[in-house]
């Protein structure tokens, strides 16, 4: 099946034109300040050309999504989506894009290389979505991950780590090197992936966003602050990178927390494509 993944035009943060056309195989991603300028086009009648402010509507083939413009452009990635996509990376961009549209969270796998982490990235960059970065490693604590205790002008505070911005403000999280962590590290996340919960250092409480808009509906916002209960967004998702163990070395995922993600198998290039 040819997927089409059509030109890109960037006016302005949170403004792009996205036109979907069977004969076109490449992406085009121009600077933001630049205006298309062409009154003529070769677009015809089969064409589909929308324009969103604020709005982002993305087709891959089949699988159209809407997505909203992040509140944070500093933190979507740039320069990652190739001035000439091949048909292999597009069908990840369609897996990945339907994931996205069913709230799962992702595993990409593959062999040593950059090319999972650029998908990921050129990802987000379609989307426009925030990303938080984590590179995984055997020295990764639990406080590299939830919560660090620093010292702010004499005081010793809790300052938020990857994670828990990511579920709080709503970008994605980006866990690199999945199979270098401890055993004991990775399951500290089990119940945010399954639940959209997890418990701070500081006292607060994360709670999933369809359970505490129903709690805030039967208690009232004094009782959620009174509770420290603080509401995840539901544009919150993971995407995992990691080697497959036991080909290369690393620990494998305890079966729990494996079953939390929808994994795909990021192969090299052929020689055809490149």
């Amino acid at each position: 099946m040819s997927m089409i993944l059509a030109n890109v035009w960037k006016y302005r943060v949170g403004y792009r034109q996205f036109v979907t056309h069977n004969k076109f195989t490449r992406i085009q991603a121009m600077s933001n300040d630049r205006k298309r300028t062409e009154k003529g086009s070769n677009l015809n009648d089969d064409e589909e050309v929308k324009y969103f402010k604020g709005i982002l509507k993305i087709t891959i083939g089949d699988v159209k999504k809407l997505t909203k413009a992040s509140k944070t452009p500093e933190l979507v990635p740039i320069n990652y989506l190739d001035m000439t996509c091949n048909q292999e990376a597009m069908s990840h961009l369609r897996w990945m894009l339907q994931k996205d549209i069913l709230g799962q969270d992702m595993f990409l796998i593959g062999k040593p290389g950059p090319l999972r982490r650029r998908l990921a990235l050129a990802y987000l960059e379609l989307t426009n979505k925030s990303v938080e970065f984590v590179s995984l490693s055997q020295d990764t604590t639990e406080a590299d991950l939830k919560q660090r205790r620093e010292i702010i002008g004499g005081t010793a505070k809790y300052i938020n780590q990857s994670a828990v911005k990511a579920a709080i403000e709503g970008h994605v999280l980006i866990l690199d090197g999945i199979e270098k962590a401890e055993r004991n590290v990775l399951p500290i996340l089990n119940n945010l992936l399954e639940n959209r919960e997890i418990h701070l250092e500081d006292g607060r409480f994360l709670v999933a966003p369809k359970t505490y808009d129903k709690l805030l509906q039967e208690h009232g916002l004094e009782h959620m602050i009174k509770w420290n209960l603080v509401r995840v967004s539901e544009d919150f998702f993971v995407i995992a990178l990691g080697l497959p163990v036991p080909t290369y070395n690393g620990i494998p995922l305890d079966p729990p927390l494996r079953s939390r993600f929808q994994a795909r198998h990021i192969m090299t290039p052929s020689y055809a494509v490149r």
